[in-house]
Parts: C-alpha cells; structure tokens; sequence
C-alpha cells in the first residue's frame, strides 16, 4: 500500500475537544491511524490554555505532529515561498489545506493525503445552503433544526475516514476523491502540479462564476473562496475545464 499521511486542521473554539476526540476515536476504530504514517495538525485557537489541553490529548500519539499553531487574531502566511500574508487572520481550513501542498512538494508523487478538520466547532447555516437536499437524500430529516443538520455533517462527513481504504484504493485511478466540507482524499501527484499564483490566476478564468471576482487584490477576509472545494479547483485549473455549475453541485466527486 502507498503511503497515507493525514492533514487536520482544528479550530480550538467552542466545543473542539469534543469534536476532536470523537474524530481521533473513528480514525482509531477505522484501522486508518495505524496506516498512515504521520498525522499533521493545523492549530487555530483564540485561548492559548488550550494548548495545554490538546498536549494532554495527544500524550501516547507518537504519529501525530503539530504543523504549525496560530494565535486566532494574528494574520498567517498562507504561502512561504515567496511569503504570501494575509491582513486578515479568518482563512478556516484552507490554512492547513495550504500547508499541507507545501509539505507534499517537498515529498514523492505517490503518498495518499487525506484532508479534514474539526467540523462542528462552529453553527453555520447548513439549513439555509443549498446542498441540503444532497444532505436529506443522504439521511438527514429535514424536519431538523440547523444543530441537528450541523451534527448529521460531522458524522456522515467521517465516512472519509470509515471508508478510506475504498478511497486509497481509487488513487490509483483518480487524483483525488472528495466528499463536502473540504473533506477529501488527494493524490501527491495532484498536489506537486500547484502553484499558487498560478492557481489565483487561472482561478479568474474558470472558477464558477460567482467566484471568479476573488483574488488576490481584492479583500483578503474573502481570500477562503479562493480554496474552497481545493482539489476539484486544482485539478480543473491545470486541465483548463471551466467550472460551470456553482461550486456546492460538486460533491462526492472524483476525477
């Protein structure tokens, strides 16, 4: 089996130890900690006590190795070289997403890297999103209240990780195999293909449309939009195939 390497990123607000146990717990029971080789850990917090927490957490967890930690109110570099800095510190997930590409390039084409984080730390308005019909044919009671659709993400959202010997199984044929939310599996293959003013700038041309006006000289709390749906983006750009249909239509997709 190729190599599997696991990027996380946290967000260290709300109820994260919660949500970060259960995660670790599935990563655990699925057999998948044991295969991988190494787990990374994207840190976001607004309370450093919280630092001390996650280090009692992760005591017995020899795989796992925080990539980097950031202090919520401070402005990340989102690319090193050369350094690419927002002047705003809201980026979410797309952070580690980032760090982890620099981390491939640096690596052979073969490992498998799987990318997820901390969902439902936070209470967005899943209700009010147009997937949601994907949500109810996937078994979630529209009926629900919006903490009720949050919590039915978190948990259908681990099949990344309950089923991933299945998705390992399709990089052999696929670059990438990507579920919602940012949860996806990628080649390293497909990630040695990015570079990052490239990728803003072939962004304009065939993202979906209501993105394209994002970029780098815009505003840079808008930056995210930039990042969303990663590997279906990367993998459109570097084959020129323009992305048609709103962003949220691509779900459980592989290519």
């Amino acid at each position: 089996m190729k190599n599997i390497e696991i990027f996380y990123h946290l967000y260290m607000v709300n109820d994260w130890q919660a949500v970060f146990e259960w995660q670790l717990g599935q990563l655990r029971t699925s057999g998948l900690y044991k295969a991988c080789s190494r787990m990374h850990l994207g840190l976001v917090y607004d309370d450093c006590r919280a630092l001390s927490k996650l280090d009692t957490l992760l005591f017995g967890h020899d795989k796992i190795d925080v990539r980097f930690s950031r202090d919520l109110k401070d402005a990340p570099v989102i690319w090193s070289n050369p350094e690419v800095r927002l002047s705003d510190g809201r980026f979410g997930e797309s952070e580690t997403i980032l760090h982890m590409v620099e981390y491939a390039q640096r690596r052979d084409r073969e490992t498998r890297y799987l990318f997820f984080h901390s969902k439902g730390v936070t209470n967005p308005p899943t209700k009010r999103r147009r997937h949601l019909p994907y949500l109810v044919g996937r078994g979630f009671d529209p009926s629900g209240s919006n903490d009720d659709a949050n919590a039915f993400v978190l948990k259908d959202t681990i099949t990344v990780v309950s089923n991933w010997l299945e998705y390992v199984e399709a990089l052999e044929e696929y670059s990438f195999w990507y579920y919602i939310y940012n949860f996806f599996w990628v080649s390293g293959d497909l990630l040695h293909q990015f570079d990052f003013h490239e990728y803003v700038r072939l962004h304009r041309d065939f993202a979906p449309m209501q993105q394209r006006r994002y970029g780098l000289d815009d505003e840079w709390n808008r930056m995210r939009h930039l990042f969303s749906h990663f590997p279906i983006k990367l993998y459109a750009f570097t084959k020129r195939i323009e992305m048609d249909q709103p962003a949220y239509t691509y779900i459980n997709v592989r290519w």
